[in-house]
């Protein structure tokens, strides 16, 4: 669906640091439960998402500086993703997890030989964030949010393949109402349907059964870390070799437990093992050309956003497994 990488940009895809990222999941961890969501989707590593988000660069700008940033934008992610920020209490923000992309990039041979060799410096390509097509203040759209959510919209099942093809052709890279750079939308009701599909995205990334199960699997790797069966540094390397890890170790039934919980319920207060946990709420407000953004256009969308950034995640939850 997306534009193809050349060829010396594509180089980059087998350096140890790219090639890591094939093993470590979108869901957070979510595809091991046998929650019904999750346990049947196909795998979407960090590897397929980095690699969509650096074609979807490439196809707006045609820049390599920018599609190599939005191809690393993700290098540092640890395994499990998000589940890292919640197990050092980052749930709100969830940004614990892009600190080291430099560190990265620095520390690979393959990728500093690259670079070299195309004359772009480490720098422009370490931070994603200077450029806005690749990203940007969350609710406005860049490559980034753009890639999971055409994805994540599809996996779910609220939307098909089809639209997801169509609001990519109906986006161009634009100025916003501030006269910032920005991807904007050419039609109002592809822009709307595309709007709702990502507040249904986001309502999944932060629902109960996705912050319950983050929650548990987060407490359960910060253990294995407090007694050493993992360490920090494991936290980098693959998911298969963490699994492995937990299996044999004295965390072996905690990771069983976790790989069987089927459903969430919210309960009342004085429920034995049930908690809170908070999370971040993702959605995309988009700008269509000449118009405004989405909740401008259209009223009942904005109180959608409303509601959503309204739900109480306060409530007490147990899981089944």
């Amino acid at each position: 669906m997306y534009a193809r990488l050349p060829d010396e940009l594509l180089s980059f895809t087998l350096s140890k640091s790219m090639q890591r990222l094939k093993d470590v999941d979108m869901n957070c961890g979510l595809i091991y439960t046998s929650l019904p969501l999750f346990c049947g989707l196909q795998p979407y590593s960090r590897y397929d998402h980095s690699l969509g988000t650096a074609e979807l660069a490439w196809h707006f700008t045609q820049d390599p500086v920018i599609a190599l940033s939005a191809l690393f934008h993700d290098i540092s992610t640890p395994c499990f993703s998000h589940v890292v920020d919640f197990m050092h209490g980052d749930h709100e923000n969830q940004e614990f997890t892009e600190a080291n992309t430099g560190t990265v990039i620095a520390s690979d041979r393959k990728i500093v030989s690259l670079l070299q060799q195309l004359g772009i410096s480490r720098e422009s390509v370490s931070d994603y964030h200077q450029y806005p097509v690749a990203d940007n203040d969350s609710p406005k759209l860049s490559c980034d949010r753009l890639e999971y959510t055409l994805q994540n919209m599809v996996r779910y099942g609220l939307e098909n393949k089809e639209f997801a093809a169509e609001a990519l052709s109906d986006l161009s890279v634009g100025q916003n109402e501030l006269a910032q750079t920005e991807l904007v939308f050419n039609h109002e009701e592809t822009a709307r349907r595309f709007a709702l599909a990502a507040v249904g995205c986001g309502r999944i990334y932060s629902g109960k059964e996705d912050r319950y199960a983050m929650e548990i699997l987060a407490r359960l790797l910060k253990a294995a870390i407090q007694d050493g069966t993992l360490t920090e540094e494991d936290l980098y390397g693959t998911e298969k070799e963490m699994i492995r890890k937990l299996k044999q170790s004295p965390h072996g039934n905690a990771w069983q437990s976790f790989t069987r919980l089927h459903e969430v319920h919210v309960v009342k207060d004085g429920c034995e093992g049930a908690f809170a946990v908070a999370a971040k709420k993702r959605y995309i407000d988009p700008y269509i050309h000449g118009k405004g953004r989405v909740s401008e256009v259209f009223p009942l969308f904005a109180r959608e956003i409303e509601r959503f950034l309204k739900e109480d995640y306060s409530v007490l939850l147990k899981g089944e497994f």
